[in-house]
């Protein structure tokens, strides 16, 4: 099996999760801790990085001196699935790793995987690694100048009783329980508070703790913001009314072609933007967006273009080009991505 593992390694070269070494190194160290606060990958000791087999005179001493300083030089320690291969008569290692989902270092330096690259991370990436290494991201952080009154509890009570209905009167489940075991609210501090996630779904008024968990809405008539603005609205309210609120300020703005039909008397209308696109460009910006920056996701309607920025970087290890091939996994609020 690892055989077969090695052989696809070799024909599909270095990547995002794949890197060859000739020998063993301290730079491999550094990929390895790439690679587990990343996104989990391969290394391939004995091979250049053109792939080409080299082979390992002792292949059984690299394996041993790779898993000796994964427990020595790696906080916290990184335990991999360290193998001996063989490939066209020469012995190789083959080193596995999994994301762990915590942070590690090696000698005082994060590391992350970007694209084929090792490197050291950022400030913002640090944050973002800390944040994760905890089981409570930033969007499962309780608001603390908040209480359950300033959840929606009849739209609590709707929302759970569409995901399971009766589960609240047939299992004698509390409303609040419900709410704390959905990440919608935790316990602080001997009470029960909502958490960032709780209020930008079912808040009464979110933007009252935070007036950058809303919109920016501006019309400009021009093609940049030097142009004059001639609307401009702050849109408030929970996650799915903001998304609503922004696509009626686009509608209410753009223009609506018309053509038409085989019949020459039906007229059909063509709006310069398809409202479903920008229905899910909001609920992207919404749904994605680093709710612990400071920031407004920005809506900007441009003469010729529509433009849609959420506060926050891309996610440790990602790049424009995984993100815009699709089938990215990972999320960085992944309770307001699953009720929207």
């Amino acid at each position: 099996m690892n055989e077969k593992l090695v052989t696809e390694l070799v024909s599909q070269g270095e990547g995002p999760n794949v890197e060859f070494k000739e020998k063993y190194s301290s730079r491999l160290l550094e990929t390895l801790v790439a690679f587990v606060n990343t996104a989990g990958g391969h290394i391939l000791v004995g091979v250049d990085n053109r792939g080409r087999i080299k082979g390992l005179f002792d292949p059984k001493a690299t394996a041993e001196s790779i898993l000796s300083a994964c427990r020595e030089a790696i906080s916290p320690a990184v335990q991999p699935t360290v193998d001996i291969v063989s490939l066209e008569g020469k012995a190789l290692v083959l080193v596995s790793v999994e994301r762990t989902g915590r942070m590690h270092v090696k000698g005082g330096t994060v590391f992350i995987r970007h694209g084929r690259q090792t490197r050291r991370a950022t400030a913002e990436e640090i944050r973002y690694l800390t944040l994760e290494e905890s089981p409570e991201v930033f969007e499962r952080q309780p608001v603390r100048e908040a209480s359950l009154r300033d959840l929606d509890e009849e739209a609590l009570r709707v929302y759970f009783e569409e995901r399971a209905p009766g589960v609240e009167g047939k299992n004698h489940i509390k409303l609040t329980e419900l709410t704390v075991g959905q990440s919608l609210a935790v316990r602080y501090n001997g009470e029960v508070v909502p958490t960032v996630a709780g209020l930008m779904h079912f808040g009464r008024n979110p933007q009252q703790f935070n007036t950058n968990w809303g919109i920016t809405a501006l019309r400009v008539r021009g093609q940049d913001l030097a142009d004059p603005i001639i609307d401009r609205k702050e849109l408030a309210g929970t996650a799915s009314e903001l998304i609503e609120k922004g696509r009626l300020f686009v509608a209410g703005h753009m223009h609506i072609g018309y053509e038409f039909e085989e019949n020459g008397v039906t007229r059909r209308d063509i709006p310069e933007y398809p409202m479903d696109a920008v229905r899910e460009v909001l609920a992207n910006a919404v749904a994605h967006r680093d709710y612990s920056v400071n920031e407004r996701v920005q809506l900007r309607l441009f003469d010729d273009c529509l433009e849609v920025q959420n506060p926050g970087s891309l996610l440790p290890g990602l790049t424009l080009e995984m993100v815009l091939r699709g089938g990215v996994p990972r999320r960085r609020n992944t309770v307001i991505s699953q009720i929207l």
